[in-house]
């Protein structure tokens, strides 16, 4: 039997860091729990093809063109490979990533 993960328990912030959780990870797939407090990422350039969805808090996702995405809790959005992105803001996100690689 597989270890059970609630996605809403064990909920943790740092003032110094996001905190990543990896829940699952194959040859094709990865996902992982993302909790950040307000931390600003540098821009990201990935391989993969990343959904994220927003499960708690509110967050700004910046492109490298100058786009700016707001979400609130619930959004979901599609980052596809290569679209150079940060996130610019975020205030206690819980944030549930999925990567295709």
């Amino acid at each position: 039997m597989k270890d059970l993960f609630n996605i809403f328990k064990n909920i943790n912030f740092s003032e110094e860091k996001e905190i990543e959780e990896k829940i699952y990870e194959d040859e094709s797939l990865r996902i992982i729990r993302t909790m950040s407090l307000n931390q600003v990422t540098d821009f990201y350039d990935q391989d993969e093809l990343e959904i994220v969805f927003l499960l708690r808090g509110s967050a700004n996702i910046e492109y490298k063109d100058g786009n700016l995405v707001r979400l609130s809790e619930g959004d979901t959005l599609e980052i596809k490979a290569h679209e150079i992105h940060r996130v610019s803001w975020q205030e206690r996100a819980v944030w549930l990533c999925i990567f295709r690689k």
